[in-house]
């Protein structure tokens, strides 16, 4: 997978939320996100908190686990929005 922009990266959680993307992928793009946007450590930390529970959920089905698809999609999404909020502070 190459370079990933955040609209990449919005599709792949969109894609991962309407059932037609798989949460690999979806790993593998926020993963890949991080990396080349070259954050400080904490966002690293609370990414992977995230994704560790996203594929947690991708070994059950929706019944027996714990964690709601909406509600990790939605950490997923305040992750972002963070992301570009601080981009565009050390990137004016």
């Amino acid at each position: 997978m190459s370079t990933q922009n955040p609209q990449q990266v919005e599709h792949q959680l969109q894609a991962w939320l309407d059932g037609t993307g798989p949460s690999t992928e979806l790993i593998q793009a926020f993963r890949l996100f991080c990396k080349d946007s070259q954050l400080p450590e904490k966002y690293g930390v609370a990414l992977e908190n995230v994704l560790s529970r996203v594929e947690s959920s991708s070994l059950f089905t929706e019944e027996s686990c714990s964690f709601s698809k909406k509600d990790l999609a939605n950490a997923l999404s305040i992750w972002l929005e963070k992301v570009q909020q601080y981009q565009a502070k050390e990137h004016p």
